[in-house]
């Protein structure tokens, strides 16, 4: 069996006192995509913010490499090795594209690991905006550099919240022809998106989420082969 990576086992989270999750559990294996899905409000940001340490767990328990981490802090998460891009890009606007990839850079050793120079490989478009700041790139450069960014802390799991929002349709294939190549590398990904033909080519497995609960996990060929998933819980 493939090793779990992250496991997400019947969290409750939510902001102040509204609840928002109730009894989440899902797990992210070595080498495997993941995809959460649903409409928005029904728990996929607050999710990826209570794996993150951002919101307090109430209940339940997110397991790193079977190590209990819901009660660490969010810095120390991400030290273990999950890196995140987060909905609305937050890239360093004061900050050169260089500047924005090595602020955060962790060392790692390997032919493989991340640097400036495999960013650039990766997205080009970046090598030639290397001196501009990051509130002069467009929104799909900002989504390059912020895939970077986290990619430059030498993650094991690379987390996306809207991987594509927002963006021209050339620039969101540029996004998923990056995350394909990712993914062949043996990265393991969790990524929430609205373009479910990309995610179910993508994935290897799906969540949905509704109301803050799991109602139905499977492959993309089990998601094909139950037409009516998309209408109960995606359309909006």
């Amino acid at each position: 069996m493939t090793e779990p990576l992250l496991e997400v086992n019947g969290i409750e989270s939510g902001y102040g006192v509204s609840q928002v999750l109730f009894g989440v559990s899902f797990q992210v294996s070595v080498g495997h995509c993941v995809s959460l899905q649903g409409r928005n409000g029904m728990g996929k940001t607050t999710s990826i913010s209570t794996i993150m340490g951002w919101l307090p767990c109430w209940r339940g328990e997110i397991r790193w490499q079977g190590r209990p981490i819901q009660n660490l802090p969010s810095h120390d998460i991400a030290q273990l090795g999950i890196g995140l891009v987060p909905e609305g890009r937050q890239v360093f606007p004061n900050l050169t594209v260089w500047e924005n990839l090595v602020a955060t850079a962790k060392p790692a050793q390997g032919s493989r690991a991340w640097t400036v120079e495999r960013v650039f490989e990766l997205f080009p478009k970046l090598a030639e905006r290397r001196k501009n700041f990051g509130d002069q790139l467009s929104g799909g450069e900002q989504q390059m550099l912020a895939i970077g960014r986290a990619l430059m802390t030498n993650p094991r799991l690379l987390i996306l919240d809207e991987a594509t929002e927002g963006l021209s349709p050339i620039l969101r294939q540029e996004i998923w022809h990056a995350l394909a190549a990712l993914k062949a590398e043996g990265l393991s990904i969790l990524i929430t998106d609205k373009n479910l033909k990309q995610l179910l080519g993508l994935c290897d497995h799906h969540i949905i989420l509704q109301k803050g609960q799991v109602v139905w996990t499977g492959t993309s060929d089990e998601f094909r082969s139950d037409p009516g998933l998309r209408q109960a819980y995606l359309a909006a």
